[in-house]
């Protein structure tokens, strides 16, 4: 089941990117998100950093910088941020296009959390398939098994035992013919 990348207007994949193994986005694509001045989504994201724990601040936000044309070269200041760093700044953010944008996330959890279930429902009932063929075997195995020792410790001594009698009475009537 693919997630639509759309949801309320909104193209989730303009907003994070793979840094490495981790998904991430930065202050340039909220403020695009979310039709906001740069400045001021780094005005909060540095309100937010101050506001939360030290700790937090510096597993999920990374001050960058990038050459920017438009200020003569100068650096421009900008945050890199994990998804629970994005969290932390944009749950707090109010209007009409955070609410929209608050609309489709949690219609994106929703998706998700569907998913996983679905997911859960579908290994649990191929796990159950599983366990049945192999309590299948196992009695099988067991059943080979016991029918294992008994022709080894009963039917192919008996019958060896037979087979011999046969071909030693057959041996004696072949002596007794000449």
């Amino acid at each position: 089941m693919q997630y639509p990348a759309i949801v309320n207007g909104i193209d989730f994949r303009d907003l994070v990117f793979m840094s490495g193994m981790e998904t991430e986005t930065d202050t340039f694509k909220v403020a695009k998100v979310f039709k906001r001045e740069h400045k001021d989504v780094l005005r909060k994201t540095r309100s937010v950093i101050k506001s939360c724990s030290p700790d937090f601040a510096e597993r999920n936000f990374t001050l960058c910088h990038e050459n920017n044309d438009l200020q003569n070269g100068k650096p421009q200041p900008f945050y890199r941020m994990t998804k629970d760093g994005w969290m932390m700044l944009v749950m707090g953010f109010t209007g009409a296009e955070a609410i929209r944008f608050k609309e489709a996330f949690i219609a994106a959890f929703n998706w998700m959390a569907n998913v996983i279930k679905q997911n859960i429902h579908s290994m649990e009932q191929e796990r159950n398939a599983v366990m049945l063929e192999y309590m299948k075997e196992k009695d099988i195995a067991s059943m080979s098994g016991r029918l294992l020792r008994r022709w080894g410790k009963e039917k192919k001594p008996k019958l060896l035992h037979r087979i011999a009698q046969i071909e030693e009475k057959s041996q004696m009537k072949l002596a007794f013919s000449k």
